[in-house]
């Protein structure tokens, strides 16, 4: 696949191309990073079209509203997507998101609270995208709160989020789901604010909430008692449709275990 994607590449797009070196910590395996002369880029490679179109249509959408996220680069005839002619590949090449992810070591055992403002921001803002029209994205399958839906990114672990001064970003939208912001909210608690080996950091957990909802008692009011569920639905979710390592599954019953506790 190397050597079709860097055809491709050298063809389809006005880069000067040094190195691809697949990027083995992808779940599905098809993200490639590139090596230019001035810059860097994050290529994927997907088999399905539909899905292809919708990625485009999301990040223009998020650019559109300044949202911290990879752009898309579009080709020589001004395409964001090429396709691999000896396979029913295409590619779409993503900027390079500059920042770092989050990370925990042994100095650092918990967020700032000038992140969790920084998070709960960008998210919240993100939530602001509630139109699904064009981008098409499926609706999570679970859930029956009916109200505030909007573009979800539903895969907000420590990975997918980066940090770039005072700024949050993420990536990797591929899983990306309509509905209920909530959903969001809850994901994100169960993968920074719950941990196998820190426990349930509470005081965190409740900074961001105050921070994402702000002035909005009333939404917070109704949205609040639903976290529990929507993270335990998501964790559900998640463990039905991967197959995961005995490590990573049992960090996911540890989070359970902590939000029925805790939430």
């Amino acid at each position: 696949m190397i050597e079709e994607l860097e055809k491709n590449i050298k063809s389809e797009y006005n880069i000067r191309l040094n190195e691809i070196i697949k990027n083995t910590e992808s779940t599905v395996g098809n993200v490639y990073m590139l090596n230019c002369d001035n810059n860097k880029y994050v290529a994927k490679v997907y088999n399905n079209i539909k899905h292809v179109k919708s990625m485009i249509k999301l990040h223009e959408e998020l650019n559109k509203n300044q949202i911290y996220a990879p752009e898309i680069i579009k080709n020589n005839d001004g395409i964001g997507y090429t396709k691999i002619n000896s396979e029913n590949y295409y590619v779409v090449l993503y900027s390079f998101l500059e920042g770092h992810q989050v990370t925990w070591d042994k100095t650092k055992i918990k967020l700032t609270d000038n992140e969790i403002i920084v998070f709960a921001n960008s998210l919240r803002k993100l939530h602001e995208l509630n139109n699904n029209s064009e981008i098409k994205l499926p609706k999570i399958p679970f859930g029956n709160y009916k109200k505030r839906k909007s573009i979800l990114h539903f895969d907000l672990t420590k990975q997918n989020i980066f940090i770039n001064q005072d700024k949050m970003g993420f990536i990797d939208f591929d899983d990306a789901k309509f509905g209920e912001s909530i959903c969001d909210v809850s994901i994100l608690i169960a993968n920074l604010f719950c941990s196998k080996t820190r426990g349930a950091n509470l005081d965190g957990m409740n900074k961001f909430i105050d921070a994402y909802y702000a002035e909005d008692l009333q939404i917070k009011q109704e949205e609040t008692g639903l976290i529990k569920q929507y993270a335990i639905d998501w964790i559900n979710y998640v463990l039905a449709g991967n197959e995961f390592s005995a490590s990573i599954t049992e960090s996911f019953h540890v989070k359970r275990k902590l939000i029925e506790e805790y939430l």
